[in-house]
């Protein structure tokens, strides 16, 4: 199948799949949250309207598969909402890891020496923490689910 899209400046891309079937458009674009619900939550974060407005482009981009129309944009967003709503330590512990790193690169002189080996490391540990965090949160989840299930009979 081809693929076809375009750049910012309006160059085409066009790309030949063998591969790469109807049913993997279909599959792409199937996403756990709509696109209604993609612009709330865009709307909704406490950001400036610049980068609202550039996360709404990204919504936009598509990428043409013979007749079809792939919304990779919606896809991407969709992935990272649903990665920030499983995971949300793992998401904190990297966003603040990444904050400690810009802040070892602001130190004089020793920042820039610093930085490219502290920033990834401290990203890292924090994506660390907060997965372990995350997964603990998750068995205790399923642990009370099945505990309320085993007691579901007594409820009727």
């Amino acid at each position: 199948m081809i693929l076809e899209a375009n750049t910012q400046d309006g160059e085409p891309l066009v790309s030949d799949k063998p591969n790469f079937s109807q049913q993997d458009a279909e599959e792409i674009n199937r996403t756990a949250n709509s696109e209604s619900k993609i612009k709330s939550t865009i709307e909704n974060l406490n950001i400036s309207a610049d980068a609202k407005s550039a996360l709404y482009e990204i919504t936009n981009a598509t990428v043409r598969a013979g007749r079809l129309i792939i919304k990779v944009g919606r896809k991407i967003l969709d992935i990272v909402l649903e990665t920030l709503k499983n995971f949300p330590n793992a998401s904190f512990g990297l966003v603040l890891g990444g904050i400690m790193g810009i802040l070892v690169a602001s130190v004089p002189f020793i920042g820039a020496i610093l930085a490219p080996f502290l920033t990834p490391l401290a990203m890292i540990y924090g994506f660390a923490v907060g997965m372990k965090r995350d997964v603990e949160d998750k068995n205790l989840a399923n642990a009370i689910a099945a505990a309320n299930a085993d007691f579901a009979h007594l409820k009727e």
